[in-house]
Formats: structure tokens, C-alpha cells, sequence
């Protein structure tokens, strides 16, 4: 984050799944959570500067709305509601993240407002305040606050960040052309898709002693549901573990899949072979 008088510039980064379990729907409509995420160096980029009133949003680059569904929108809309601070505020947004592919874009535009935000304000709320109102806004947003890798649980709201952080290989990412509905994805799961949370539980022990293997600890409930509906993931994911010759998971509900390397170098190559051949690929690191 950086600044220069009231102008504020912050960086965005998408995040993976390590893992992701849905343990089962809740009394309120949500389903229960566990999953283990991290922060690459894939970014958006913002740039808040103070206004009169209102809120107003420019989008550079990828397309994500402008309006009111935008979650820098409703993030602004709801800090301006709760904390009153600043009359208004004109976001311009810088997308890399794409949408629908299951990196978290959104949910981290929204945190990157919230802390942008916090910083311009006359007396910069508590904590507790900008994660309250974090959780109102989307499941995934309280989590981008911190950044970095962590355990989320509950609807996602619960935030446990990994002690020490991950700090090793690097990854790659590829994803589709298409774009999965988050809302369609948890329609389509079953009762066979639901496990306890063990999952998580391992990989979480394994990252934190230094002995994360991806071909026992990476894993995504959603893969079944999805790979169906949406073959041309399912494929992807095929030619990326082929590519990397490392097993590769989708990431959220999708439709991008990621794989870990054993160093950039590694990653980097393998994201140039797949980008030669149409796929849309990055190298990233953990951040």
C-alpha cells in the first residue's frame, strides 16, 4: 500500500486452494467451509482518491462491472455507511484477476478498498470493525484483508492465518475461456462431494513442518461437479498435470487450475510451452 496525500495505490492478489471442503450446508442457506488458501503474485491494481460524495468506479484492462454489483462498490458503500468517512471516493481498477475462475478477484478488490479506505479516513477504524464489515460483503473478503496463507472455516468469515507462512515453490496458473458460476457450482454438489475437514487438517500440519506434498495434500471437492459440467476444465487440468509433470487441482469452483512447481524456473517454462499453444497461463508465486 502506498499513498501520496490523500490518494491512495494498492495491490490486490488473487489466491489459490490448496484445499477446499464443504462439510455440508448450515440452518442459514451457507455451506460449512474448510479450506486452505494462499496469496500469489497474481495482482489487481487500485488507486482510491477522495471525493465530494458518491462512489464512483473506472475499470481498466479486464472487464469486471462498474455499477453497484461491483464489490469495491458495495465495499465502499458499506464503510461509508458503518465508519462515515470519506463524502465519496473514485476507484480505478486495474484487473489481471479474471472472473469466474475461481482466483478470488473480486472478494480482494473488496479487502484492498476496505484497507484503502481505512487508510484515508480522519481516525482509521479497529480491525474488528473493517472484519465485520468484510464478512457482510462476501465470504472470501475478511481472509484478503490479511493476505498471505491461511486456514478459512465456517462460511469463510473465520480466518486462521498459517504459522510460519509458506514461502516456497512457485505455481502455475491456467484457466478456460469459460467462466463458472460460484451459486451453479454448489448447486451441482452431492452428498458424496462432502468430507470432514481432515483434509484441510493435514495440509495445514504438513505446510506448517516443511512437508506439503502435492500429490497427497492438494484437494478440491469441487472437481467432480465441475469437471462434468464444465468438461473443457476438466481437460485443462489434464494438460496442465501432463505439462508440469506435477498434479494439478482446480482452485475455488473454478474454472482455473493451478499446479506447484519446484521453482520458478520451472514454472516459467511450463507456462510459456502451454502459452504457445493458446492456453491462457501465468507464473506466479506465494505472497
Amino acid at each position: 500500500m502506498s499513498g501520496t496525500g490523500d490518494v491512495v495505490t494498492l495491490q490486490a492478489f488473487a489466491k489459490v486452494n490448496l484445499t477446499l471442503e464443504v462439510l455440508g450446508k448450515r440452518p442459514d442457506g451457507y455451506h460449512e467451509l474448510r479450506s486452505l488458501v494462499q496469496c500469489v503474485s497474481l495482482a489487481d491494481e487500485l488507486t482510491l482518491r477522495p471525493t465530494d460524495g458518491g462512489i464512483a468506479i473506472c475499470v481498466l484492462g479486464l472487464w469486471a462491472p462498474e455499477g453497484p454489483e461491483n464489490l469495491c462498490y458495495q465495499a465502499a458503500e458499506a464503510f461509508t455507511q458503518q465508519v462515515g468517512s470519506p463524502a465519496g471516493v473514485a476507484i480505478t481498477l486495474v484487473k489481471h484477476i479474471p472472473a469466474g475462475r475461481g482466483l478470488g478477484g473480486g472478494s480482494s478488490d473488496a479487502a484492498a478498498t476496505l484497507l484503502g479506505l481505512a487508510e484515508m479516513a480522519e481516525h482509521r477504524p479497529a480491525d474488528e470493525v473493517l472484519h465485520q464489515i468484510a464478512a457482510e460483503i462476501g465470504s472470501d473478503v475478511p481472509f484478503f484483508l490479511g493476505g498471505g496463507g491461511a486456514v478459512i472455516s465456517s462460511r469463510g468469515e473465520i480466518v486462521q492465518p498459517l504459522t510460519p507462512q509458506w514461502r516456497g515453490e512457485a505455481l502455475v496458473i491456467a484457466w478456460p475461456e469459460v467462466a463458472v458460476s460460484t451459486a451453479e457450482a454448489y448447486a451441482l454438489l452431492g452428498a458424496e462431494d462432502f468430507t470432514d475437514g481432515q483434509i484441510t487438517a493435514a495440509a495445514q500440519q504438513a505446510l506448517s513442518g516443511g512437508h506439503f506434498d502435492p500429490d497427497r495434500h492438494l484437494f478440491n471437492c469441487f472437481e467432480r461437479a465441475v469437471y462434468s459440467h464444465w468438461p473443457e476444465t476438466g481437460q485443462l487440468q489434464e494438460r496442465l498435470t501432463s505439462e508440469t509433470g506435477q498434479p494439478a487441482r482446480l482452485s475455488g469452483s473454478g474454472s482455473a487450475v493451478f499446479a506447484i512447481c519446484p521453482d520458478l524456473a520451472h514454472a516459467q517454462a511450463a507456462a510459456q510451452r502451454m502459452h504457445e499453444t493458446g492456453c491462457t497461463t501465468i507464473a506466479v508465486e506465494p505472497v
